[in-house]
């Protein structure tokens, strides 16, 4: 029973990662152009969350060690779900609400060329334009994948550390 259990914790958890992060870029890029590099402060969401599942998982086995390998599959599980979930609201918000993409899209270029200006000579872009061009052109549903690798690159940070915090013997 504790596994069932557990796999809805890792559900819920999941739901809300995917909630708060595709929230967190909505809210973010509706109104106004800044910084795309913004995006990676969204790692609070799945660290805040993953705290307090984890917490939930560890104390629905009172009297039963928790291992590492329990957090470790939890936490990676929550933030690849986590990620996924991100992906597909922001990919369908984007489709019926697309002042945030597109505002996410123009900031890109908007920084791209800015940072290029004050570039060295030898460090500019050759292909500034076809660069441009393919983030002019990128669909909505890139978002799925990027928001996934962003959420499997921190569960690579978040949750071994977690998982070493909340073993039990």
């Amino acid at each position: 029973m504790n596994s069932l259990r557990s796999i809805k914790l890792i559900f819920i958890g999941a739901l809300m990662i995917g909630v708060g992060c595709s929230a967190f870029f909505y809210f973010v890029f509706k109104d106004r152009l800044i910084p795309p590099q913004v995006r990676l402060f969204d790692f609070w969401i799945p660290l805040v969350v993953l705290v307090f599942m984890l917490i939930l998982i560890r104390g629905g086995k009172p009297n039963q060690p928790f291992h590492f390998w329990e957090g470790f599959i939890s936490g990676n599980m929550m933030c690849w779900l986590g990620g996924f979930f991100s992906g597909v609201f922001v990919w369908q918000i984007s489709i019926y609400q697309p002042d945030a993409f597109h505002n996410f899209l123009s900031s890109s270029i908007k920084y791209l060329q800015e940072s290029e200006k004050s570039v060295p000579v030898n460090l500019k872009m050759k292909h500034l334009p076809e660069v441009i061009d393919e983030i002019r052109n990128t669909q909505p549903s890139f978002l799925i994948l990027d928001e996934f690798m962003k959420k499997v690159f921190y569960s690579f940070i978040l949750v071994p550390l977690l998982s070493m915090i909340f073993r039990r013997k």
